[in-house]
């Protein structure tokens, strides 16, 4: 039997842990929508600035590069400030960021209000994570983050998709004001609305201290999990962006390639929350994790062996797998040994981090593959690396689940007046 992991204050109100997904999850939302909405704009962009689209591209790339490298300094801020405070301020700098973007007189400026954005958005991911962990950890902890990486994917959609319609009525940066409203507006509410669990005031922020370093920092399964998803995420990321650009070249029907295009992304809905579903009802979340990227390494080989009626299947596929594993890895530093609460955003930080070296990486080798050998081992490159890297789960520790106590307390009460003792 599988231990059901640490017990966090029981004393709220049951419907409160959901009141805090929906805010957790309307961050996620918001946080997409102004990672993708800038696309919506990239005609319009080009024409103003007199850049060619490869060019106005790099506003995705600057946005990302920021995005990845601040992981870990969110993680701390939440440590230190607390998770409402850390949460609200993520949205914010990245609702800066975005109505910034809006009053740009150049490109130079544009680039750089994108990289504000996305160091925002870099701060608020690892540390949203971690907010719905502590409200979840003692039951249905996979499907409420299942439900808050749907919300990642629904934030895409309405960014590619919603703004759309809005920047071709009243232009880009209209379009890129209301991403950034939204933001803010949901920043605020965090601010307002967002508590811990009572009990847990290690969460509200406490000192960072060299053992909570070493339990998020120097805890192997942690590197692990990391460089298992580092295939899969980095794949995910060079396929969503060029599924459709592939498609194209390979003079495929038009409603094949955009209908290719929106399944990877949306497909992550009900992929995240069947993930969360099943991982805590059935099955173990590391055999979960490993048959799920291996499935989507399975989807990447067959897009090249599409036809121009099938495309949209393995592309739905990718999606799906993606978000499967992705919601299932997410739930191991809220369940893993020895991490006290108010270190698993940090925790949650380096695994982000280290895969996000694969959406940088992996990408530009695809780009310089379809140049030499071509689009087929392209492809089955990407398959490769997501199957391959996912083998590091296997040697991560599959014991039972067990916190560590909080800095703040070193007991904390359990019902039925038991206490919670050190490790």
């Amino acid at each position: 039997m599988r231990d059901p992991g640490p017990v966090m204050p029981g004393n709220d109100p049951p419907a409160r842990k959901w009141g805090m997904l929906a805010i957790v999850s309307a961050g996620f939302v918001a946080m997409t929508v102004n990672w993708f909405d800038i696309s919506t704009g990239f005609d319009a962009i080009g024409e103003e600035y007199g850049k060619a689209i490869p060019d106005v591209a790099f506003l995705i790339s600057v946005f990302v590069a920021a995005y990845g490298i601040l992981h870990i300094p969110g993680g701390l801020l939440a440590t230190k400030w607390g998770l409402r405070r850390t949460l609200a301020l993520g949205l914010a700098i990245e609702a800066a960021g975005a109505l910034m973007s809006a009053t740009s007189a150049s490109f130079a400026q544009l680039v750089l209000w994108r990289a504000v954005a996305g160091a925002g958005a870099s701060v608020f991911a690892a540390v949203g994570i971690a907010a719905v962990s502590i409200w979840f950890r003692d039951h249905a902890h996979a499907l409420a983050l299942g439900v808050s990486s749907a919300a990642f994917s629904v934030g895409t959609a309405l960014g590619l998709y919603a703004f759309a319609d809005l920047t071709d009525a009243a232009g880009w940066r209209t379009s890129v004001v209301a991403g950034g409203v939204l933001c803010l507006a949901v920043a605020a509410a965090s601010a307002l609305f967002f508590r811990v669990p009572r009990g847990a005031g290690s969460l509200a922020g406490v000192q960072i201290t060299r053992d909570g370093l070493r339990q998020a920092l120097f805890n192997k399964d942690i590197w692990l999990y990391g460089l298992a998803f580092f295939g899969a995420y980095g794949s995910y990321l060079g396929a969503s962006q060029l599924i459709s650009g592939y498609g194209e070249d390979r003079h495929l029907p038009g409603g094949q390639v955009g209908a290719a295009a929106f399944l990877i992304g949306v497909a992550g809905v009900p992929g995240s929350i069947a993930a969360g579903w099943l991982a805590d009802r059935y099955l173990s979340p590391r055999l979960l994790f490993a048959a799920g990227a291996v499935l989507e390494a399975v989807s990447l080989a067959c897009v090249p062996l599409s036809g121009p009626h099938t495309f949209w299947i393995p592309a739905f596929g990718v999606g799906f797998m993606f978000n499967f594993v992705f919601a299932i890895w997410q739930t191991v530093p809220g369940g893993m040994r020895g991490l006290a609460p108010e270190n698993i955003g940090t925790a949650v930080g380096l695994m982000l981090t280290i895969s996000a070296v694969g959406g940088f990486v992996l990408p530009w080798a695809f780009g310089l593959i379809t140049d030499g050998p071509g689009y087929t081992a392209a492809w089955t490159f990407l398959a490769v690396v997501s199957a391959a890297t996912v083998a590091f789960c296997l040697l991560t520790r599959a014991g039972a689940r067990a916190s560590a106590p909080s800095s703040g307390a070193s007991r904390a009460p359990l019902p039925g007046g038991a206490e919670a003792r050190p490790h």
